[in-house]
């Protein structure tokens, strides 16, 4: 199911066929549509179509095209209208120095006023930008009250414009230009961002994708652009509409929350949620945040069974590798992790443990025997470097004795199970060749380095906390 994130219905191009372009988008498996305001009176037309459509949410505003019109009265007006049911966020707004005779200042003065009005509703922005992404960058950083986050509406700027707003707080909206043949640069751009903070949209009746060229744009197409960004991002169409569904409902704060799940697919690997509970509390876990990955949402609300996690898979064979694993440590589950990895060996399946390597801690005993024949691979959290580091990052609970125990752990592994590597997510403090000669050289297993980037939530976020952390 997916979420256009950025539509105009109102416009007079689907006057006379809205309800069959509605029937189409929900045939193509569109849920929700957020429709766009760019003007008082098109913002009031999209209200009044929410009225009538369960499946509508609307973002008010005004575009910086318009902004030599703008005047109080008009903020006023948004601000009643800012206030009717269904009304998700104050936009599009924004700067646009395309075309000639553009009054910069009159502009900047428009998205303010509006941009404060957001702030005042606790509502986040859909920006416009066009030729000016520097200079919007450098307004939002001056006036703190600019509420950060949103959408950058259709982002054509640079891979280090892309990084600015992100760590500001906000989401690329990408939509059928990713598609065109002169979209290389977006594409490589696109490539190199997370799809943790990306949206996709159509902007129908604009900008449709390269096979609808020289149509009216509508919602059912957003399904060429969901395409593309499975493409470039190496996932499946299911995951990049899953996860870039995920993003726009925790930007908008839709009413169609995601429900919690004990199972979750990524690729042709199948993870399973044994608990929350951690005897870490690294910085950059999804636990800090919203319990988000790769637009499944973990939260769990009680901790399941092995049969409950067993009910949940129709075909163990369909998958690569089935993972004991969840935002969590399972070895705290450690009966649950053996019952379930047992009755999945059976069935012929390769089984994998993610774990912090704290589990003979954890049970008071080794058990990495009781693995043998059951757990075809282990991949272990190393965190850090060092043990200094290890504990200013991981916060483990027992800091004396966590960071051996998990070196322990990695080296009685090499004994029972076949396939163990060591775990890394490349965060600043982090030393990269160290862990690698640590992992490689001295404890003689793989390595694996994730990089650093937003899961879910601002990068701003994980800078934040690991200053914090480094302060104290």
């Amino acid at each position: 199911m997916l979420i256009d994130s950025h539509v105009h219905l109102q416009d007079k191009k689907f006057s006379r066929d809205l309800d069959r372009v509605l029937d189409r988008a929900e045939d193509a498996g569109i849920e929700w549509l957020v429709v766009i305001g760019d003007r008082i009176e098109s913002s009031r037309k999209a209200v009044e179509l929410a009225r009538g459509h369960r499946s509508v949410s609307v973002v008010v505003g005004v575009h910086p095209h318009h902004a030599d019109q703008f005047s109080p009265s008009e903020l006023l007006e948004l601000d009643k209208l800012s206030r009717h049911e269904g009304v998700v966020a104050i936009g599009e707004i924004g700067l646009d120095y395309h075309y000639p005779g553009f009054n910069s200042g009159r502009q900047k003065e428009c998205f303010l006023a509006q941009a404060h009005l957001a702030a005042r509703r606790e509502l986040p922005l859909v920006l416009h930008c066009r030729d000016a992404y520097d200079d919007l960058l450098e307004t939002i950083r001056r006036d703190e009250r600019v509420p950060r986050r949103g959408i950058i509406h259709c982002f054509s700027g640079t891979h280090e414009q892309a990084c600015a707003f992100i760590d500001m707080g906000f989401y690329l909206g990408i939509g059928g230009a990713i598609t065109y043949p002169n979209g290389t640069a977006l594409r490589e751009l696109v490539g190199r961002v997370a799809l943790e903070r990306i949206v996709c949209e159509t902007d129908a009746p604009y900008l449709p994708p390269q096979c609808k060229r020289g149509r009216r744009n509508e919602p059912s197409y957003m399904k060429h652009t969901i395409k593309a960004l499975a493409d470039l991002s190496g996932l499946s169409f299911q995951d990049a509409a899953r996860i870039t569904k995920a993003n726009a409902v925790r930007v908008f704060d839709l009413p169609r929350r995601i429900d919690a799940t004990l199972t979750y697919q990524i690729r042709k690997t199948l993870y399973l949620c044994i608990t929350n509970r951690c005897t870490n509390d690294c910085y950059f876990c999804q636990r800090c945040s919203d319990y988000m990955v790769m637009g499944h949402f973990l939260q769990l609300g009680e901790e399941p069974e092995a049969q409950q996690l067993l009910d949940r898979i129709e075909d163990p064979q369909a998958y690569h590798e089935i993972v004991l694993s969840g935002l969590g440590e399972p070895t705290l589950r450690w009966d649950v992790c053996l019952e379930t990895a047992r009755r999945l060996k059976e069935q012929g399946s390769r089984v994998r443990l993610n774990t912090n390597g704290c589990g003979n801690l954890i049970n008071g005993r080794n058990i990495i025997p009781e693995m043998a024949g059951l757990v075809d691979a282990v991949a272990i959290n190393l965190v850090a470097h060092d043990q200094a580091t290890y504990n200013r990052i991981g916060r483990p609970q027992d800091p004396d004795r966590a960071w051996g125990a998990m070196r322990e752990f990695t080296t009685i592994c090499k004994e029972y199970v076949p396939d163990v590597i060591l775990t890394i997510i490349a965060v600043p403090e982090v030393d990269v060749e160290a862990c690698r000669v640590l992992a490689e050289d001295q404890l003689e297993v793989r390595l694996r380095v994730r990089e650093y980037c937003p899961n879910g939530y601002p990068r701003n976020r994980c800078a934040q906390l690991a200053q914090d952390l480094t302060k104290k």
